[in-house]
């Protein structure tokens, strides 16, 4: 279907939101990802929650994949949403930090310690669904709904040129967001707020050095073709990412049951990505660069110890004072259940290993079953 028919369709939907259900659902649902085709998420995720969510609503919802940001980037995504440009679409709050704050004050307030991207994403989708009254206000301001979420896995330094002390941080360009951001610029390095598409040309161009992420990108976006080194130390990790942020409109014209059908299906993409992407493909990638790519891994032994340690004295206090400025009344609460619940769903995340379904289960029982699809 051409893009120009898709962008009319999606139009209409807006246009005609209260008339009944069969009115919307005329033609395929578009989410939008500004990700690359080849990115996991857009290769092995939602391919296939798109065909249990058809399968399971007996063809009555079909959504259509459109990837590489040809309708709406990482930053436009939101208000693409909003508009009903397209019905859903991977929402990464620290792009638009006022877009949804409270999410935002979740996402800047990063888990160091094991890497344990499990228990992350669990704890922030927790957070998010059942503890964070205003994270359910903002999205109903932007004319949304977010039906899964998942953290990523602890973040490394890809680099130009290899850095092993602290000294070698000094004035260089790395693209960074949110709380990651802050930590980074404390250790003397220069952030770049760019989304992870806009990093590849920088990287090219010379105009930055190092690109701050997970290993899995390196490889899905290209970085490695440029960037030859990996910093072999855990920088702590992020989200949520909004995974199915979805327009409010197209939301309330499903049905009842088509609306569980997609929270249970949401559960499930939290964890696939969870371990799909961000712990089995991300081992994966960094030996793949390693062999195709001829990325090198550099050893820096405890030399980034007070990155870490310099940012967690200062980590709260500063996602606070943000959060606030947003106009978020208790985003101490907020970040304080994190945290918490973090800790609490670690020895669930040793149960669960690497298992989709046991994680799926858990956070069914756990989260999803305690949603009430008509509040959100």
């Amino acid at each position: 279907m051409p893009l120009r028919r898709l962008i009319s369709l999606a139009a209409l939907t807006v246009a005609t939101a209260p008339l009944a259900a069969a009115t919307v659902l005329a033609a395929d649902l578009v989410y939008g990802s500004w990700t690359p085709a080849q990115e996991y998420q857009n290769r092995v995720a939602m391919p296939e929650l798109f065909r249990n969510i058809e399968k399971d609503t007996n063809g009555a919802i079909k959504w259509k994949l459109i990837a590489g940001g040809q309708i709406a980037d990482g930053k436009t995504t939101f208000t693409a949403v909003k508009d009903g440009l397209m019905q859903a679409g991977l929402g990464i709050v620290t792009y638009v930090p006022n877009a949804i704050p409270s999410v935002y004050a979740i996402y800047s307030t990063i888990i160091f310690g094991e890497d344990d991207p499990v228990a992350a994403s669990a704890a922030a989708v927790e957070t998010m669904f059942l503890h964070c009254p205003s994270c359910l206000e903002e999205l109903k301001s932007a004319n949304a709904v977010n039906l899964s979420g998942w953290t990523t896995s602890a973040y490394v330094l890809t680099c130009r040129e290899p850095l092993k002390t602290m000294a070698d941080l000094k004035g260089k360009r790395v693209r960074a967001t949110g709380g990651n951001a802050e930590m980074l610029k404390m250790a003397g390095m220069v952030p770049v707020g760019a989304t992870l598409v806009e990093a590849v040309g920088l990287l090219q161009r010379g105009g930055l050095d190092c690109q701050h992420g997970i290993v899995d990108w390196v490889r899905t976006f290209g970085y490695g073709d440029v960037a030859k080194y990996i910093m072999d130390y855990p920088l702590g990790l992020s989200g949520p990412a909004l995974g199915i942020f979805m327009n409010r409109d197209t939301w309330k014209s499903f049905t009842g049951e088509q609306k569980k059908i997609h929270l249970k299906y949401g559960a499930w993409l939290s964890a696939k990505m969870a371990i799909g992407n961000f712990v089995v493909a991300n081992e994966e990638a960094l030996n793949t660069v390693i062999k195709d790519k001829g990325v090198q891994l550099v050893k820096v032994g405890n030399a980034f110890d007070p990155i870490a340690a310099n940012y967690k004295k200062i980590q709260r206090d500063t996602n606070i004072a943000t959060a606030k400025n947003f106009g978020v009344k208790d985003p101490g609460a907020i970040i304080d259940y994190y945290e918490q619940a973090v800790e609490r769903w670690r020895p669930r995340s040793k149960e669960i290993g690497r298992d989709v379904d046991k994680f799926t289960d858990a956070l069914n029982r756990e989260v999803f079953s305690k949603i009430d699809p008509e509040k959100l």
